[in-house]
């Protein structure tokens, strides 16, 4: 048994810089998010009155009816939340984009230490890192607003 669990191969550091700036870049945003949403809660005056929004939600209201009926921010487009970071909502706007953030920032790091080996470089003829920049570019357009993922 010993032996089995010096024969392991080692992780491919593509996938450690992916999993570990992915992790906790997540973890980073999602208590900024929780921090905000307690004080949108215990706030007079926030952006959003959450006991409507969870009625609304739960009652199946679309995201439509949701932003114009209970948030006084109508319908926002883009990275709103950056102005309003002062407010619990904005706030924990901001954790969730950085939550989402590290996706971002992992495939990119994961995609450049591809680099480091021909042998990881070149796998399947290149295709493993041709693949992770496709990834990459797409997730970027994305997060920029160029290009949009809803149908």
């Amino acid at each position: 048994m010993e032996k089995d669990l010096k024969e392991r191969p080692k992780p491919p550091l593509e996938g450690i810089v992916y999993g570990v700036v992915a992790a906790w870049t997540t973890i980073i945003g999602m208590i900024i998010a929780i921090i905000g949403i307690i004080i949108g809660i215990i706030s007079e005056n926030d952006l959003v009155d959450y006991s409507s929004l969870l009625s609304d939600l739960l009652s199946g209201k679309s995201e439509a009816y949701l932003w114009t009926n209970d948030s006084v921010l109508g319908n926002p487009s883009g990275y709103w939340f950056f102005d309003k970071i002062s407010y619990g909502t904005g706030l924990a706007m901001t954790g969730i984009a950085i939550a989402i953030f590290g996706g971002l920032v992992g495939i990119w790091g994961s995609f450049f230490s591809m680099f480091r080996s021909r042998e990881t470089l070149l796998y399947k003829k290149g295709l493993y890192t041709l693949l992770a920049l496709i990834v990459a570019v797409i997730i970027s357009l994305a997060a920029t607003g160029i290009i949009s993922l809803k149908h």
